[in-house]
């Protein structure tokens, strides 16, 4: 981490554990990392992640998105790290190695030359990549304090990097199969659009004028656009209220249970989410057992991988199960999420001491039956969107043309 190089104060940005173990963030002035550091151990601070903070014009500050390190970064990082390890190099030459071949984006080569200055003034690697926990995951940091304390570092780190890219496959598979029926919808309300506000009202006048008998569906059309037209700011306020309103409850803890139990058992999109969160879970457990942590460090660490508030709250009543000598597998059979067949694995897992082979087995069997529902889902959802789509615009299309035919059959 390296210190502004003038006297005068700046603020460092900070990620620390307050005395009540909670995990805080913010701004402290001071004149080097160093000061900053001492003042926040004098509130009783202790520091995860300190670093100089950008200017409030700084383009980081003004697009945080653009500058965010890509995961893709860091399994190249772990993959080339551990491959020089393995080769005989130690630690820091091998990660000056990677300086030197500029490899990932230019925040991430950021990053990784503060590590290297940590590595130096004497942190351990784990304390140093600890520093940066918006870049690498509590799991991360974690794993590698394991893989350190055991010498099983280069091992750790492919480890990681398969988990990492077998979670971002899954995400890239699921976005690649949702785009085709997104580009149908967005196409289609385009062209209704386009014919209702464009096309029609031009046709409704030559239609008035010549005293056509306007059949039911141009009718029908006619009233929806002119209603729409009518109150278009009235309807415009509403949809803006009932976006907030429901965007507010669902960021409440009530909404958001309510919307995570929905998304569990909704009939087509509940299964294959359910399965995914499945799969996630035995892959990370059976990834950390392999790494060397102890169940309990891990069940400690799980409820971050889910970003489902009820198999959060699931996870943390297993894990005060745990702790109280009830095991793993007791405490999952009474929570409704985790299906009959993880729960008898866990337990096959538990008696034959091999509990990283058999969730590896089940993580496996869920992730194909997730791809499988969700291919599923995705082949359904692409005909019933182009149908809905179809319908649609052949009913716009027909409540155009028809009252041709009348005038045309007038004349």
């Amino acid at each position: 981490m390296d210190a502004p190089p003038q006297t005068k104060p700046v603020n460092f940005r900070y990620v620390a554990i307050d005395p009540q173990g909670r995990e805080v963030r913010g701004t402290v002035k001071a004149v080097t990392d160093l000061a900053a550091q001492q003042m926040l151990a004098e509130r009783g601070f202790r520091t995860m992640s300190l670093d100089v903070a950008p200017s409030a014009l700084a383009p980081e500050q003004l697009f945080p998105t653009l500058f965010q390190v890509k995961p893709r970064d860091i399994i190249v990082f772990s993959r080339q790290l551990a491959t020089l390890l393995q080769s005989g190099l130690t630690l820091l030459p091998a990660l000056e190695l990677l300086q030197g071949q500029a490899a990932g984006s230019r925040q991430f080569r950021r990053v990784v030359a503060r590590i290297m200055n940590d590595l130096r003034t004497g942190y351990a690697f784990s304390e140093a990549v600890a520093r940066h926990p918006q870049v690498f995951s509590d799991i991360y940091i974690r794993t590698i304090g394991v893989g350190e304390r055991t010498g099983r570092l280069e091992e750790v780190l492919r480890q990681m990097a398969d988990y990492q890219e077998k979670q971002g496959a899954i995400v890239k598979k699921l976005k690649g199969a949702l785009t085709y029926p997104a580009i149908i919808m967005v196409v289609g309300i385009v062209v209704g659009i386009i014919l209702t506000q464009v096309a029609l009202p031009p046709m409704v006048d030559m239609f008035t004028t010549l005293g056509a008998d306007l059949p039911l569906p141009t009718r029908i059309l006619m009233g929806v656009t002119q209603f729409s037209n009518t109150y278009r700011l009235q309807l415009g306020a509403g949809a803006l209220i009932m976006l907030a309103g429901g965007i507010w409850f669902l960021r409440q803890p009530v909404g958001q249970r309510l919307l995570d139990r929905f998304k569990l058992k909704a009939p087509l999109v509940g299964p294959p989410t359910h399965m995914g969160e499945m799969a996630r879970f035995c892959r990370t457990v059976s990834m950390l057992v392999a790494s060397g942590l102890h169940l309990q460090e891990i069940l400690e660490l799980m409820p971050q991988t889910s970003t489902n508030s009820v198999i959060r709250n699931s996870l943390n009543r297993v894990r005060e199960g745990l702790m109280l000598g009830q095991g793993l597998s007791g405490p999952m059979s009474v929570e409704s999420v985790f299906p009959p067949l993880l729960v008898q694995m866990v337990v096959v897992g538990e008696e034959s001491n091999s509990l990283e082979f058999t969730l590896g087995v089940v993580a496996e069997f869920y992730e194909t039956t997730a791809e499988e529902k969700m291919a599923a889902l995705v082949t359904f959802i692409t005909p019933a969107a182009t149908l809905l789509i179809a319908a649609a615009t052949g009913f716009i299309a027909l409540s155009v043309i028809m009252p041709m035919y009348s005038i045309t059959g007038a004349f």
